[in-house]
């Protein structure tokens, strides 16, 4: 039965997600949320927030009742794009599909996100990151975000995809597009911007399909040729074009995005404890456990979102058949009944893997040895070249303020000019 909404655990007066505070450190929201209501419902965003570590861990790994079916069915597509993304396309985002289906298309997907690959291109990230170095490191100070961690990600990306320079400002737009639309069930666009980010959306689809198309029968070992190939029992292709160009838009979302996210969170993290930045700096090994630490403390998506399929309680609190749930990853990571100290950023955690930034079970990140490899590639690049690096004190930050996915725009950050001329651009890591 459904509790009547105003007999449902209240959001606690913190709960901002798109405030100043819960930007810059979204496990500020939930500290005493955890004790007083560990469940509880948002009114601004329909849907209950779940905040304690087992109760997320026990909903991520429970997919027959906590379905991602709603996920993609809410986002409104406006009449005039319907044509070509139909919202039966929309529902087969990779985070909106359920087994078996699901099972299917991360099979083909994964092919390309495979650990062997990802670190046979590590070398490649680590040059593009010296050439982009090059290109501004006598400066002394610079947008990072933009200069360095987007453009990184982004070129990765391109690499990965085997696209050429005519497709990469399609690319770039198609990042924030996306997340723009998968927030729009909760968080609608007013026009005319929602008329732009669907026009280019939907152009950006047809171009990928026709990309799809033309490496049916490739030899490439790039993501799309390795997905245009796969087949299924039958001979056919395992997936539509239609199909293959919307996963394709996710890892251009979550393949630069994110991680771009991560190396700008870990730069602010490494800035305000000099003694960890310094013990980084005079080992390389620590350098994945950097980024660990990064996405555990500041998760670059704050959000997992799942559907109930069934009446459930949850800590306590009813959650009817039908009710979205969004799970708290800020507030998993930091719970202090799992992690020692665990508003301290310590870079020396016994078990650094062990959160949620990449989620859990079947719908754990596909990406995340490449996110995991390139965000560690960008830091070790990064201070070799320019040691003396930190985060401006006090810069103003700015974000995208969408709830379920803020996007850091900026990041300011100075160094000593005489760094370029001592490192010598270009020089091997």
């Amino acid at each position: 039965m459904t509790t009547p909404i105003s007999e449902r655990p209240t959001a606690p007066p913190e709960f901002n997600p798109t405030g100043t505070a819960a930007l810059r450190d979204p496990a500020s929201m939930y500290m005493q949320a955890r004790t007083d209501n560990p469940v509880f419902w948002s009114p601004d965003l329909h849907t209950w927030i779940v905040t304690r570590r087992d109760d997320v861990d026990a909903v991520l790994m429970d997919w027959e009742s906590f379905s991602c079916l709603g996920n993609g069915g809410s986002i409104p597509v406006p009449e005039g794009f319907a044509e070509v993304v139909p919202s039966s396309l929309m529902s087969k985002i990779m985070i909106s599909m359920d087994p078996p289906e699901h099972t299917e298309a991360r099979r083909v997907a994964q092919r390309g996100f495979l650990k062997p690959a990802i670190d046979a291109l590590v070398p490649e990230i680590e040059a593009r990151a010296h050439r982009i170095i090059d290109g501004f490191a006598a400066s002394g100070a610079v947008d990072l975000m933009e200069e360095y961690c987007l453009e990184l990600t982004t070129q990765t990306l391109m690499a990965l995809l085997g696209l050429g320079d005519e497709d990469e400002q399609l690319m770039r737009t198609l990042r924030d597009d996306h997340f723009a639309i998968l927030a729009s069930g909760r968080e609608p666009m007013e026009e005319p911007r929602r008329t732009q980010v669907w026009d280019r959306y939907a152009r950006a689809q047809l171009r990928l399909r026709a990309l799809v198309e033309e490496r049916r029968e490739g030899s490439g070992n790039d993501i799309i040729t390795t997905m245009a190939t796969a087949r299924n029992r039958a001979g056919g292709p395992a997936l539509s074009a239609e199909r293959i160009a919307m996963h394709l838009t996710e890892f251009s979302a979550a393949g630069t995005d994110t991680t771009a996210q991560a190396i700008a969170n870990a730069i602010l993290f490494l800035s305000a404890s000099p003694e960890q930045l310094a013990q980084a700096q005079a080992d390389s090994s620590l350098w994945p456990r950097v980024i660990e630490e990064t996405v555990r403390r500041r998760p670059s998506a704050p959000f997992a979102s799942r559907q109930a399929t069934r009446d459930v309680k949850i800590s306590g609190v009813s959650v009817a058949k039908g009710d979205m749930l969004w799970l708290a990853l800020a507030s998993a990571n930091t719970d202090p009944s799992h992690v020692k100290e665990p508003g301290e950023w310590n870079i020396h955690r016994e078990n650094p893997e062990d959160h949620y930034a990449f989620t859990k079970g079947r719908h754990a990140c596909l990406g995340q040895p490449l996110g995991r490899a390139q965000g560690a590639a960008a830091l070790r690049v990064l201070f070799s070249r320019l040691p003396s690096l930190r985060a401006v004190p006090d810069a103003p930050q700015d974000f995208l303020p969408l709830a379920m996915l803020p996007i850091r725009r900026n990041l300011a950050v100075e160094w000593n000019s005489g760094d370029a001329q001592a490192q010598g651009p270009g020089q091997a890591s």
